[in-house]
């Protein structure tokens, strides 16, 4: 009778435990690794570590108030974007997004942790991203995000007190493309593109932008993809995505840019491919279809096919 019950609560705890393994599964070798994919029980238990920073990067600050992570701070991830130069919206300059992040508490000693609700992993992707982008080395995504957060822990109503310190900014330049590479890119034919956004924007039947359609020769490649269906939030397992890119004849031996429409969508691709999928040359689009559609030079092609 004791072994049946110690078998059934071993059972019960793997089934209770599977989507943190799920997480653990696409976590590169690495602890120390500049970007990897954690769960909730990896955060709940690191808690009280002096060393870790929680952005909640939801832009709706009510939803913040109303009850988050313990020790997250609210950092909206629209602050991490401007207009500029005639562009609706650019990513910041490096010390003024290094600001943005001071303010938050971050310093280089932090292990940073991202968040928001299912339908924000943009957000946290794109914050991510920015991270990484002003020399940060040790960046997290929580997998699940928020939701799966409060199915197993408690959230709470308190702020958190931190102490702010200077936050020196470096640029990773090798991180992106500009729309002058990428034209040069479209010379050459050695690049492959990989369009981001829904396939009914990749076929151009949306009028969202000047002009509508993707950049000749780009695959679509939907980013709701790699993610589970009831929480895009949560990653599909390694096995899983890096079956979709194999279907799509993306193996990573290639040179790869990824883009979308404003370079949000994009990050999700970027950071998966880069860091867990350990794809070698590979970099975004910054200015992405947003830029790429207001230069009436470029070439815009249209349907369903590359």
């Amino acid at each position: 009778m004791l072994r049946t019950l110690t078998l059934a609560v071993a059972t019960l705890t793997a089934f209770l435990l599977a989507p943190a393994a799920l997480a653990q599964g696409h976590a590169p070798a690495s602890p120390d690794a500049p970007f990897r994919i954690v769960d909730a029980d990896w955060l709940h238990a690191r808690l009280d570590d002096p060393n870790l920073r929680i952005l909640d990067v939801r832009n709706n600050s009510g939803h913040y108030l109303a009850g988050h992570i313990p020790g997250a701070v609210n950092l909206a991830e629209s602050t991490m974007r401007a207009p500029d130069a005639g562009m609706p919206f650019r990513y910041l300059p490096p010390e003024d997004m290094a600001r943005m992040l001071q303010k938050a508490g971050v310093t280089t000693d932090h292990e940073v942790v991202l968040y928001s609700d299912s339908a924000g992993v943009l957000g946290s992707t794109m914050v991510a991203y920015g991270l990484l982008r002003v020399g940060h080395d040790r960046v997290r995504v929580l997998d699940g995000g928020i939701d799966d957060y409060k199915a197993r822990h408690p959230l709470t109503q308190a702020y958190p007190s931190f102490i702010e310190r200077p936050l020196e900014a470096s640029f990773d330049r090798t991180l992106f493309v500009t729309v002058d590479e990428v034209a040069e890119a479209l010379e050459s034919g050695a690049t492959t593109f990989l369009d981001a956004r829904p396939s009914a924007d990749y076929r151009g039947e949306t009028r969202t932008w000047q002009r509508n359609g993707h950049i000749p020769g780009a695959i679509s490649l939907d980013w709701h993809r790699l993610m589970h269906d009831d929480n895009n939030h949560r990653f599909r397992s390694n096995e899983e995505i890096r079956a979709i890119f194999d279907a799509e004849g993306v193996t990573g031996d290639e040179a790869i840019v990824a883009y979308c429409g404003t370079s949000r969508e994009a990050t999700l691709l970027y950071l998966y491919m880069k860091h867990v999928l350990g794809f070698e040359d590979v970099r975004l689009f910054e200015g992405s279809w947003t830029e790429y559609c207001a230069n009436p030079d470029l070439p815009v092609a249209t349907g369903a096919t590359p």
